[in-house]
């Protein structure tokens, strides 16, 4: 017995870095034209659902599409409200082919994507796919170990035990259909059991068909511990899908006892009017769990983002690097799409100052958002706009609109440089605190400094007045001399610093310097051509 805990243990743990990697890696995926794929093959409800109804009966388990999907939403390839209707015919599917084994070919899958990712096969492009594949290959692994670690269960004498002890109560049936669910991760496992249970005489039709509606309730259980470590939108999907199987079973349960007190003609009778066998009836019973899951997401599909949302709030991280303004329509009309693009290029310059935050020595205590989070948001969100800059060229623009078109492609590469910058600058600010180096005035002077030009770049950005331009052009002009005499008089006067530090303090002005002259750079970009002349205040 503590053999097949272990068991368990060790497929919760891959289930777990399955679900973590494939939210990673699908980050590399994220491309415009894999969106537009997905946008296009999820729009419409009957093929969402025939899809999801597809791959529930190729994967043989809802939960597995639940956390895939997850992973989907989670880096913006495809709306909640799209995913919604995918997860629900998910559950009806996994009735098709459950005689299937289909642990075979995931363990292919997880081999070969495994093997080429430690090989390094492939181009780059093509890794972050292999990646993917390699952490769904663990999550269906890991799942298949929980399943199989207690798959001996009905070969334990206290099983049997356990069995007579439920004899005559339909409700201990239901409970103990539950609990199953939660150790074997397998519905249609559960009713297997249940039907040979029933075929020798150990449990009744009607506490094998209440044991096989307690799975439904066991989905519900499952999916919500197994989603604890995600949050926002992924654990919306995740909550969706734990919702609809727990009522689905509490009120085929519900439908049990209303139909065992009044004589009504419902699902019990139902499957003893259309099977011919025992096992064919309950084969119904797990029918109609499925099929109740399905009605139950479509009659609730309006209100559920909304309550969703109450339960599980969006996290500002997801928010951060997801576009804000950016839209495939806007791509008729280019100039409307240039818009939006400078409206998605003021949120990064945004983003500058805020991870800055966590190192200045007024605003570090209370920095809600650590500088990575907001590093990633930023390489997210400009990638999307490079992408959607580059579907512009292909337009037929006239020579004004290239004209922007080309500054607003060198302002985002200015952008993405600057973020980098001050994202290694924050870096080695936390390194060279950590390590207690005796040089606090000046690390406070270069952060508050560098923030100040930051404030002064997203004035420029988003006023788009050359006059704020030109402000920032005269404080970032040239400072090298002053820097390197600098540098010389700071490492001759902390003689305390070792190597490392002093490598670190010297990297550190460094990428200052680089961030001074970047935005530098930036200012030039935003002078309007007929001012390009003008001098430019020095200070």
């Amino acid at each position: 017995m503590f053999e097949l805990v272990a068991l368990f243990l060790v497929g919760l743990s891959l289930f777990f870095h399955g679900v973590g990697g494939l939210k990673t890696h699908l980050q590399g995926l994220t491309s415009r034209r894999l969106r537009r794929q997905l946008a296009r093959w999820s729009q419409h409800s009957a093929l969402a659902g025939a899809c999801g109804f597809f791959f529930g009966a190729i994967t043989q388990s809802s939960t597995a599409v639940a956390f895939i999907l997850a992973g989907l939403v989670s880096n913006g390839l495809i709306t909640l409200a799209r995913a919604l209707p995918i997860v629900a015919w998910a559950n009806l599917g996994t009735v098709v082919l459950a005689s299937i084994d289909v642990h075979t070919a995931f363990l292919y899958l997880l081999g070969i994507a495994g093997l080429a990712l430690a090989f390094e096969l492939g181009s780059a492009n093509l890794r972050p796919a292999l990646a993917s594949l390699f952490s769904i290959g663990l999550l269906f692994f890991g799942l298949q170990m929980m399943k199989q670690a207690f798959a001996p269960l009905p070969g334990f004498f206290w099983f049997n035990d356990l069995v007579a002890f439920l004899q005559g109560s339909v409700l201990a049936a239901f409970v103990a259909g539950a609990l199953l669910r939660l150790l074997v991760q397998s519905s249609s496992g559960i009713a297997v059991i249940a039907i040979a249970l029933a075929h020798g005489g150990l449990l009744s039709a009607e506490q094998a068909a209440m044991m096989i509606y307690g799975t439904g309730v066991g989905v519900g259980l499952s999916v919500f511990l197994l989603s604890s470590n995600l949050r926002g939108v992924p654990r919306q999907l995740a909550l969706y899908q734990a919702a609809i199987n727990a009522f689905s079973g509490f009120a085929l349960c519900a439908l049990f006892y209303v139909e065992q007190l009044s004589g009504w003609p419902l699902a019990l009778h139902l499957a003893r009017a259309w099977a011919t066998g025992e096992a064919m009836r309950l084969a119904f019973a797990f029918l109609f769990l499925q099929a109740t899951s399905v009605a139950v997401a479509l009659a609730g599909s309006r209100l559920a983002p909304r309550w969703l949302e109450k339960l599980s709030p969006s996290a500002g991280e997801e928010d951060l690097a997801r576009p804000r303004y950016l839209s495939e329509n806007a791509l008729s009309d280019p100039e409307s799409a240039l818009d939006l693009a400078e409206k998605e290029q003021c949120r990064l310059v945004g983003y500058l100052p805020v991870q800055l935050e966590t190192v200045r020595a007024e605003t570090a205590a209370t920095a809600t958002l650590p500088a990575e989070t907001l590093h990633l948001a930023a390489t997210a969100v400009g990638g999307e706009i490079q992408a959607f800059l580059r579907e512009l060229m292909n337009q037929h623009a006239d020579r004004d609109t290239s004209e922007r078109l080309l500054a607003l492609e060198r302002r985002q590469a200015l952008l993405g440089s600057l973020d980098e910058a001050i994202y290694g600058f924050v870096g080695i600010f936390a390194k060279l605190q950590a390590g207690g180096a005796s040089v606090g005035p000046l690390l406070d002077n270069l952060a508050e400094s560098l923030n100040t030009l930051v404030l002064t770049a997203g004035d420029a950005v988003v006023s788009q007045d050359n006059a704020d331009a030109e402000l920032l052009i005269g404080l970032t002009s040239d400072r090298g001399e002053l820097m390197e005499r600098l540098r010389r008089n700071l490492l001759a006067d902390t003689p305390a610093l070792d190597s490392q530090q002093k490598a670190h303090l010297f990297y550190l002005t460094s990428l200052f310097e680089r961030s001074v002259w970047l935005l530098h750079q930036l200012g030039l970009a935003q002078i309007s051509p007929d001012h390009a002349a003008r001098p430019v205040a020095q200070s």
